[in-house]
């Protein structure tokens, strides 16, 4: 069974695609005359697991490349995206800069986005060149087409 989700927004009462590639490259993978269905939501719904797997799956790499902890280059992305608070700790009564979305867990699925699309442009800005989880999935979905064909 096929399934994807693309980014849209509704102007002057009409669909407007925002990845109007990565919806042609879903739409492709139907076959003609196939019964689909289309669901829409708001985008300030809780993210998707997708997105979640595909930001982790995203960054591993560099972590592993740089030698750091993955939860510490996330956190590190959090910062430099989210930014940064003041708190003052209730023990010590020290001011200290805590994260502004200290938790993926908790981002909506437009945060999601902005952290995906930020962190590739940070990596790049750092000499790393990242995998798009958009472009992880396609690559899978054509290497599985492709293998599909050679057994045939």
């Amino acid at each position: 069974m096929s399934q994807f989700s693309t980014l849209c927004t509704f102007r002057d009462g009409k669909l407007k695609l925002l990845d109007k590639s990565g919806f042609e490259r879903g739409v492709a993978e139907f076959v003609d005359g196939e019964e689909i269905e289309a669901t829409f939501q708001s985008v300030g719904e809780h993210h998707t697991r997708q997105q979640e797997k595909g930001f982790h799956a995203m960054i591993t790499p560099w972590a592993r490349e740089e030698g750091h902890a993955i939860e510490d280059l996330k956190r590190d992305l959090l910062a430099e995206i989210f930014g940064l608070r003041e708190h003052v700790d209730v023990v010590s009564g020290d001011v200290v800069m805590v994260l502004c979305e200290p938790h993926t867990s908790k981002l909506t699925k437009k945060q999601y986005n902005e952290l995906i699309e930020r962190t590739l442009d940070i990596a790049a800005a750092c000499g790393h060149v990242l995998v798009a989880p958009s472009e992880y999935r396609q690559r899978r979905a054509t290497s599985g087409s492709l293998a599909h064909e050679a057994v045939r």
